[in-house]
């Protein structure tokens, strides 16, 4: 079950959220939502324990709570439910104990768990919650995006194993188109506009396109690059690509710390950039996002409060909407013609009249952040300050997760920058993040 912390609303328990009930018309062939529908095998077999789930839908690594039961096990039973993952890497594993009720069907949607690496009822939480071998960020985009993996849900009692299915993980990332963007792909039209050091022909970013074959046009995600594990690009955008929006992601190089960044980028060179979007035939043009979390996420709202007339919607998390200082001098990481912007030193006081208004967006804004944010301790107060900059719109988001850590921004179900207990809340923050970036997407999309 899916539950919403904190933020818009309080909390909140439907029985599918949004994206795993329009599973069903993906799978009808309405939209190309890969990541959450699609066609899984039958539930039928021999009479017995036996996990069951719904029909239409295609399981990947990243996995939103979909129902899971497991049926004909004995009342009162306690079982030990495990997953197993093997790997060239090394294996991965979770497992948790529940007790079966008396109509003999354990649902894991609603039942709770002990001696569980996770307390609250989650249908996808022996999922998330494998551990394995430690991999470098490349190995695990690899394992978890482009990979096809097979995890074992096992059910034993005393020992012994009375029930077991094996689930398909496909790899979001596997067939995605995808091509680098060079300096010399903004010359045709705009080239005098680019700074003088962008004029050597070098690489700008990664375009994806997105995964629907079905229509002429999508919306497009421009992406600060977050480089870190589970939330960088090789992570978040075969999602956005599968949600049905083409993503073009530059890089941001972050400091030790995790908050700074260490690159300048130009406004020239952003405005450029927007110019190259509206010529593209395959790109809706009034239906262009903002994204960036972490170190990223001051660079993404610059951007989109500097151009509001090219940006349709903004989704950030777990950063300063103000600008930081490089960490060797007081220079920002974005300047304007030959200016110099205004920089904060320090991240650790929010200073309200630094952070860019973002009421000029006139599509939705997501904003999320983790209240027990490790790396940022403050991130929800630079947060709540970002969002008074903006009159509350329909389909907005605002995100203030209790006990949840940084990497909110991690697509749901990867077992990635999670401890060995107590992550339920922050995968709980990163399925309310990726409904609400989900929401405005698909919106879009339709």
């Amino acid at each position: 079950m899916w539950r919403r912390r904190g933020g818009d609303g309080g909390r909140r328990s439907p029985r599918q959220p949004l994206l795993a009930r329009l599973a069903a018309v993906a799978a009808a062939g309405a939209l190309a939502l890969a990541a959450l529908a699609g066609c899984a095998a039958s539930n039928a077999g021999p009479a017995g324990p036996r996990f069951v789930t719904p029909p239409l839908v295609r399981y990947s690594a990243v996995l939103w709570p979909v129902p899971l039961e497991l049926v004909g096990a004995e009342p009162g039973a306690r079982l030990r439910l495990a997953t197993r993952l093997s790997t060239g890497h090394g294996d991965w594993e979770s497992a948790a104990t529940y007790t079966v009720p008396a109509s003999g069907v354990l649902d894991l949607e609603q039942a709770r768990p002990q001696l569980a690496p996770f307390t609250e009822a989650d249908s996808a939480g022996l999922f998330w919650s494998l551990r394995g071998p430690r991999l470098g960020a490349e190995a695990a985009a690899r394992q978890w995006m482009r990979d096809s993996l097979a995890v074992t849900l096992t059910a034993s009692s005393a020992g012994r194993v009375v029930a077991s299915r094996r689930f398909e993980l496909d790899g979001l990332a596997a067939g995605l188109s995808v091509r680098t963007l060079y300096t010399r792909d903004l010359r045709p039209a705009i080239d005098p506009r680019l700074p003088r050091q962008t004029h050597e022909d070098v690489p700008l970013g990664t375009f994806y396109s997105a995964a629907s074959l079905d229509r002429p046009q999508t919306p497009v995600v421009l992406m600060f690059d977050d480089a870190a594990e589970g939330v960088s690009a090789a992570f978040t955008a075969p999602l956005l690509a599968q949600l049905g929006a083409s993503v073009l992601s530059i890089p941001v190089a972050a400091a030790s710390d995790g908050i700074r960044s260490t690159g300048i980028i130009s406004a020239n060179t952003v405005s450029a950039v927007f110019d190259w979007l509206d010529h593209r035939p395959d790109i809706l043009h009034d239906r262009v996002f903002v994204y960036g979390t972490g170190a990223a996420e001051q660079l993404a709202v610059w951007a989109a409060a500097r151009f509001p007339s090219s940006v349709h919607g903004l989704f950030v998390a777990s950063g300063t909407p103000a600008l930081l200082c490089l960490p060797a001098a007081q220079v920002a990481p974005a300047f304007e013609d030959a200016d110099g912007l205004r920089c904060l030193t320090r991240s650790g006081t929010v200073v309200a009249d630094a952070i860019p208004s973002v009421d000029g967006i006139r599509g939705p804004v997501a904003i999320g952040c983790g209240e027990d944010d490790q790396v940022l301790p403050n991130a929800c107060d630079w947060q709540r300050a970002l969002a008074a900059t903006r009159e509350p719109r329909p389909g907005d988001a605002k995100i203030y997760a209790p006990g949840a850590g940084h990497a909110i921004s991690v697509p749901p179900g990867l077992p990635i920058d999670l401890p060995a207990a107590g992550g339920q809340p922050t995968e709980q923050a990163r399925v309310a993040f990726w409904n609400a970036v989900g929401r405005a997407v698909l919106g879009a999309a339709l």
